[in-house]
This record gives structure tokens, sequence and C-alpha cells, in this order.
């Protein structure tokens, strides 16, 4: 009876392995992305003159069409006005031409060179109209208006006068890793979570993915196509992206009907899994990670009914960090006089960290990767060269060893019930009872 049972489990077991081996061979982390207005445009005038008036300023919502400023038109509205007396003139001689020549009086010849200054003044008219028209600004997008330029008065030759964004769709910008090119295509969908902002249900379309790879970062671009219907979504946003399969809901709602958690699917059973409530077994769990261990102990001494012995050990983790700075500068002076332009250019988060050889302007640490390279293309579309330094930083933390009989479930609402300080994301982690035996620092 009982090698039934554990032949049963052994199967479940390694069907659940097998499982979790394949849905993560074929699936994609989370990435870094970037929610960008659909296009920017920077409108100005064809023809050059003096501003007269601008309809719309900043975060206005404006229309394909729609006139957001017009240039001063006296002369045009003039030689407008000239070309329709002109035409009407030209269209009393045309008649008074067709009934001389029924009767006549004036040759052929005369007759068509009549009807030929007709077609040209109406020519002049549409010219005139047109040229009229010309000082009319439309937007050619329906979009928001990001930013004004110019004021009624000054005068236009090439300079922009307003920038408009396509809000709706929004693109999201995503830099992959190379090792995941050929996973996802054009026409898959993701989830985006933005990392301001409360955005429910977002989720866009691929619509480009490169197919040239950058060889310097290892890594490809990933356009997505995002609804934007009530421009509600700001363009700008630092976002998430995860990819799915069109099929994966209903393949987590099959894991749920079966009785067996989705998440739990690649976890081997535990042990209070096997046991039962009226007969649980001692097992050994990790807590952690502490920043320091004061607070550890305050949770120990809060926990002191539900555990049976605990250990304090230390771990030194070693993350990797990625730092976006310029090129060496010789003295401090470059280095203020640049960053002084950088903050004219309209760039945040900047600072002066002096080196071995001279001075760097710093533009951040960044714990992933796209990241840093997404502040790198950022300062590259501003003109400023940038280099990216991966970094090794190492931090201490502290980790409880405990033995309870307590399910994952119950320890973690007595730790949220002791309400210490720094407890809000602990990790609960399988252990061997060796570790309490080998002691702690």
């Amino acid at each position: 009876m009982i090698k039934t049972r554990d032949t049963t489990l052994s199967i479940v077991l390694i069907s659940g392995l097998l499982a979790s081996t394949e849905l993560m061979a074929n699936s994609v982390p989370e990435l870094d992305c970037l929610i960008e207005p659909n296009m920017v445009i920077e409108l100005s005038s064809p023809v050059s003159g003096v501003l007269d008036s601008i309809s719309v300023d900043r975060s206005d919502t404006v229309t394909q069409g729609e006139i957001v400023a017009t240039l001063k038109s006296d002369i045009e509205q003039v030689k407008l006005r000239a070309s329709q007396e002109t035409l009407n003139l030209n269209k009393v001689e045309q008649k008074r031409s067709i009934e001389l020549y029924r009767d006549n009086a004036i040759t052929l010849s005369e007759k068509e060179q009549s009807d030929h200054e007709l077609a040209i003044s109406e020519l002049e008219v549409e010219s005139a109209r047109a040229n009229l028209e010309l000082r009319n600004i439309r937007s050619p997008i329906d979009g928001v208006v990001a930013d004004r330029y110019l004021m009624p008065g000054e005068f236009i030759e090439d300079n922009p006068i307003l920038k408009i964004a396509q809000l709706n769709p929004l693109r999201v910008e995503v830099v992959a890793p190379v090792t995941y090119f050929g996973r996802i295509e054009i026409g898959k969908h993701a989830q985006v979570k933005t990392e301001f902002g409360s955005f429910d249900r977002l989720v866009a379309e691929v619509v480009v993915v490169d197919k040239v790879i950058d060889a310097a970062s290892g890594t490809f671009g990933i356009r997505l196509e995002l609804p934007n219907e009530d421009n509600q979504i700001p363009g700008g946003l630092k976002c998430s992206v995860r990819f799915f399969d069109e099929n994966e809901e209903a393949d987590y709602v099959n894991l749920h009907n079966t009785g067996i958690e989705a998440d739990s699917v690649a976890q081997p059973a535990t042990t209070e899994q096997l046991g039962t409530d009226d007969n649980r077994i001692s097992i050994c769990r990790r807590i952690g990670p502490f920043k320091d261990k004061d607070r550890l102990q305050l949770l120990m001494d809060a926990l002191e009914n539900a555990i049976n012995d605990f250990q304090v050990h230390d771990d030194m983790d070693a993350t990797t960090a990625y730092q976006v700075t310029t090129e060496v500068l010789s003295t401090r002076a470059d280095a203020d006089e640049l960053k002084a332009e950088m903050k004219a250019a309209g760039v945040k988060d900047i600072a002066i960290v002096k080196s071995t050889k001279g001075f760097r302007i710093s533009l951040g640490l960044f714990s992933k990767q796209q990241s840093a390279h997404n502040r790198q293309a950022s300062m590259a579309a501003l003109g400023y060269e940038t280099k990216i330094t991966q970094q090794t930083l190492n931090k201490a933390t502290y980790w409880a060893a405990v033995t309870t009989e307590k399910t994952e479930d119950e320890l973690s609402g007595l730790v949220q019930a002791a309400n210490v300080k720094g407890t809000d994301n602990l990790l609960y982690q399988s252990c061997s009872t060796e570790i309490l035996a080998s002691g702690g620092s």
C-alpha cells in the first residue's frame, strides 16, 4: 500500500518536473521596456513669415487637419482678391468673344485667345488660394501637443512651431538578449506593466522584430503596439513586458482544475504535503534576507512559540550592476561644463565622479543591462557618447534557518502578524537540518 503511494507520487513529481522544464525552455523572462509615442512631429511652416496666432498649448489634444497656428496673410489675401477680380473680368470678356465670334466679328484665333486668358485667370485664383492656405498650419496627425516653441509675432523660417506626439497607439520598445532571438515573433502578445501609474490589463502586440543583431551588446530590438484610445497612458514611461502564448491562459486554468497549484509544478513535494494536519513533521526552512541581525532577532523573538530552533547565517550576495558614464575628462572644469550642457539639454540624474585618470559624468547605475542600454541610447539621441561598465557589488545579508511544524503559508501569516519593520518581502526556502547542526555566525 505504501509502495503504491510512493510510486504514484514519483510519477506525479517526474511529470511535473518534465512539464516545468518544457515551460521554462520555451519561456522568455520579463524584460525592461520603454513606452514611447507612436510618432513625434516637430511641426513647422512650409513658407516663411510672421506668426500671427497659435490656437493650442502644451497638453492640448489636436485632430488631423485642425488649424493649430496661422501666419500673417494680409498680402496673400489681397492677391487672392485681385486674382478673383481678374477672373471675373475674363469671364465677361470670354462670354462677349463667343457672341462676337457667332456674328463673325472676330476670328477664331481671337476667340481662342479669350478662352486661354480665362483659363489662366482660373489657375491664378487657385494658386493664390493655395498660397493663402499655406499660412494655415494644420496638424498632420491626431495627437497631443508635447511642446510649444514660438509665440505670435516671431518670424518663422525653418524653425518648428509645435511638437505633436501621437499617443494612440503607443510604441513599446524592448531590447532583448540575443538568446531569445527566434522565440518572439510578429503577432505575439505581451503583458505590459508600467513603472508608475495604475494601468491594468495592458496588452500589446509585437509589430516589429529586428533582423539585425547588435554585435557589440548582443541584443536585438522588438517593437510592440499598445492601444491607447483615450490617451490615458502617457508616453515616456519605463515598463516591463512579459510575453505569453495565445493558449497560456487556458493552460493556467487547466492546472488549477487538476487540484495542483500552477506555481507548484516545478517544485518537489515538501514534507507538509506528505503529512497530515494531525501528524505534522518538523521541517527546516530558511527565512530571509534581512539587512541587519537586529531585525532578524526581533522576528525570531516574535515567532518563539511557532519555531523549535533557529540559527543565523550570513550570506555575501554578489550582484551585477551596469554604470553608464562619459569618457574621462581631464579637468574638473571640463566636467562641470559638460554637466551644465547636459542639464540644459534636459538630461536628469547625472553626477560627476572622480577616477584615477580624471573625471567622468555618471548617468546612472542600473541593475539590468537593458536599462543601461536604454539610457545609453537616449544619450546617443542627444549627441552624447557614453560607455557601459559592468560592476560587481557585494552586499551582506542575513538568514534564519528554523525548524517548525508550520506550513509556509502559516509561517508567512505569523511573520506578517509580528509586524516587524523590513519583513514585507522575505523569502521562504526549504533547507536541510544539517544547516542547523553546522551552527550560525
